[in-house]
Parts: structure tokens; sequence; C-alpha cells
């Protein structure tokens, strides 16, 4: 894999991102020449110096299609969080239609396990149906990206991966190494299963998809070697740590605290500290910015409890398990990180927070 690898021209989005950090790393080490697409300049410190760089937003087309002018492999691993569906949708169009007309060899899609119908209480696998409405506007606009490049010429490797956590995973990792720091996390009685995935061997499988002889146009489900119960990662967080509380409370108690869940099918519109959070990445850089909110939130911290809300409840109580077997044997995909070797991954990590 290394050896395909060596002087292949790639080209990465989301590269300054938790995954498209190690991913570039991974790429750099092997050789690739690889090109990345950021809005600013800010946004590429602590990436390799040879990178080159795009400045320009996914939604630029014609700034795309100079910068993939010549490009084998595009990784693309760009969502906007902050934006509405709509926004990314066209974001990825344009991301296809100008890799399309380079003649860009193949594309490896980051998508996501919640694009299945069964997610999260039954098991998954790339023969699930995804034809539930609602989920919110992210599932759907994932489900709406594989599906396009399921129906399109280019070759593609559509990854899913499911509960991805280590290093700078804003919401496995750092949410819950913050709340824990500051008072503790609530989980349902009973609990369900982590279908957890380390960072590093979602980066292997990327790397394996890039290097795949004759893709077509095919999904994987990347997962971890086994699921675990949520409270072994954030009790294994809390010992590396030295503080924090893991609660466990009746399920039917917390769906009475939380009231009626929303109604679904509805996207509300990024909220003010989404917009505010966009800003300030774009102009002191990524990396800065949450330095300066995690500052604030030890300060601000008043020893409570992180409680669920409707939609991490249903992923808290889930029992569904995901399976790596078609990965595997398509894609040579083999886990390295158990959870115990995954919080061993990250305790240097998250005894600096």
């Amino acid at each position: 894999m290394e050896t395909d690898l060596m002087g292949r021209r790639v080209f990465v989005t989301g590269a300054t991102g938790f995954i498209g950090r190690r991913l570039v790393a991974a790429l750099v080490k092997v050789g690739a020449e690889v090109a990345v697409l950021t809005r600013s300049r800010a946004g590429l410190h602590g990436l390799p110096q040879s990178v080159r760089a795009k400045i320009a937003g996914l939604g630029d087309g014609r700034a795309l299609s100079g910068a993939l002018q010549g490009q084998e492999i595009v990784f693309n691993l760009a969502y906007d969080v902050r934006a509405s569906a709509a926004e990314n949708l066209s974001g990825f169009d344009a991301l296809v239609a100008a890799a399309e007309g380079a003649g860009v060899k193949r594309i490896v899609h980051l998508s996501s396990i919640v694009v299945y119908d069964a997610w999260p209480g039954g098991d998954c696998d790339e023969a699930g149906s995804m034809d539930r409405p609602g989920g919110g506007g992210y599932r759907q606009a994932k489900i709406a990206m594989e599906r396009r490049l399921m129906e399109g010429p280019l070759p593609a490797a559509i990854l899913q991966p499911t509960i991805v956590y280590g290093p700078g995973s804003a919401l496995w990792t750092d949410g819950f190494a913050h709340a824990l720091i500051t008072g503790g996390v609530v989980l349902p009685e009973p609990e369900g299963l982590c279908n957890g995935v380390f960072v590093d061997d979602v980066v292997r499988a990327c790397l394996a998809a890039a290097t795949l002889a004759s893709l077509g146009r095919e999904r994987f489900v990347i997962s971890g070697p086994e699921p675990f119960a949520w409270s072994a990662l954030l009790r294994g967080y809390g010992e590396i740590l030295g503080r924090g509380e893991v609660r466990m409370v009746a399920r039917a108690d917390l769906e009475r605290a939380l009231g009626p869940k929303p109604e679904d099918g509805v996207e509300m519109p990024p909220p003010l500290a989404a917009r505010i959070s966009a800003v300030g990445r774009r102009l002191i850089g990524h990396r800065r910015f949450e330095a300066m909110v995690r500052t604030l939130k030890r300060r601000l911290g008043k020893g409570g409890l992180l409680y669920p809300d409707h939609h991490h409840l249903e992923e808290y109580s889930g029992r569904g398990i995901c399976r790596i077997d078609h990965a595997r044997t398509r894609l040579g995909y083999a886990p390295e990180y158990d959870l115990a070797k995954g919080l061993t991954a990250s305790a240097d990590y998250l005894r600096g927070l």
C-alpha cells in the first residue's frame, strides 16, 4: 500500500480537521505528493511543510477545477457542521464536477454510519437500507452524497465510519473529557454499545481505499475490532484524567426529563455559537480557536453533569453492531486499535487538555 502511494498526486478536502490532519500526515509519510483545500492559511498550521495548499471554499468550482488538474486521487473529508445541509451538498457537487472534469482517477469519500435506517438500534452492514426519512440534515446530506457518487461515472470508495474517537475528536474525546474535568457524564441504564473506531484505523482504511485495485463505486463500513460499553470508554477517559463521574440514570427518567422529541426532518439553522465558531476559526485558525474555547470552558465549569439530548440518548442506548466483514475482505482492512490500545494512544493528549 505504501509503495503504491509513493509519488502519487493526491488532493485532500477537510485536511485541517480531526481526521484530515492525521490522514495528511500519513500520506506525506508514505511519499505521496499532497495538496489540500483550505479556506484560510491559518488552518495550515501544524500540517507538514511539503503540503501544497489551495486557498478557496469548497463551493468555488473555478478554483477547484484548477487545483484538481493533474491530481490522481481525491480524499473528500469535508463537511461543515456550521453550514446547512444544502450548502454542504452544493460544495460537494462542485467538488465532484471538478474532479470529473479534471480526469481524477478516483475519490475516497468519508460518509457516516448514520446513513443506515437501522442505526443505532440494529445491526448495520453495506446491504442496509437508507430509505427512512428524517434523522437531521447531516444524515440526509450524507445519503444524498453517497447516492450521487454511486450513480456517477467516477470510481468511488465510500467509507462509513462509526464513532470515531481519539486525540482531537471534538465530540467523542474532547467533549467527553471536558465534561469529566468539570463534573461528569450521564449515561442511560441500561446502556448500549459503542461501535467505536480509533482515528488511525480510519486513516488506514482511507489509504487502503486509495490503492484498491479495480475500484468501482463501493461502500465500506469502518469500525473497530469489536464494540464496547459506552461506560468503558468514559471510565477509561476518567482514569487517565484522574477525575470525572460517570453516572447511570434510568433511561425512562432521562426521557421524561427531556420531554417530547423535536419534530424530525426539520433542519434548524446553525445556532449563533456555531456561526461565531466558524468566524473565529477563519480569523485565528482552528487550533488557536479551540485552545481558547477550552480555556473558557475550564474557567466557566461549575462541576455539573453532561446529560444526553434526544439524539445522544438514542445512540447511548443502541445495541446494534456494525459489521466490517466486507471491509476486511475487500479492502484488507484490519483495525489495530481495540479500546485499551485506543485509550493508551490518547492518554498523553488527554492529560494535556
